[in-house]
């Protein structure tokens, strides 16, 4: 997809109501705009990824996590890093060698809410 196209389909996601389950993580769930971008931006692996490190005590332990996937242009190389949303300081950074994902840049928030986390776009808080 195209990612002025898929910017302008994003920007249109400010809320949601209806959710989808992660399937590897069952208590994380998705809005609509993150299901909507994991489908259309074919980046599935991206949901899975920050689901993957849920289980590790220091990520968890965060009730607000900020996900920032930035890629290399040039290279396709990507970062993928969480900070608590206080600060710069990562505590999670991942190095991925390619990605076709077609944005720069992209944040995600994930929200603990009770018995589940609730894994959005910034726009749909």
């Amino acid at each position: 997809m195209d990612a002025n196209i898929l910017r302008e389909q994003l920007a249109q996601f400010t809320g949601s109501s209806t959710f989808t389950r992660h399937s590897l993580l069952r208590r994380m769930i998705m809005t609509e705009g993150v299901s909507w971008l994991a489908d259309h931006a074919q980046s599935h692996w991206l949901t899975d990824a920050i689901a993957s490190y849920q289980h590790e005590p220091r990520v968890s332990e965060e009730h607000f996590q900020v996900w920032r996937l930035r890629v290399n242009p040039e290279t396709r190389s990507a970062t993928l890093h969480m900070t608590n949303g206080n600060s710069d300081a990562e505590m999670v950074r991942q190095e991925i060698d390619y990605t076709d994902f077609p944005l720069d840049e992209i944040t995600l928030w994930l929200i603990a809410q009770g018995d589940h986390l609730v894994l959005m776009l910034p726009s749909e808080y």
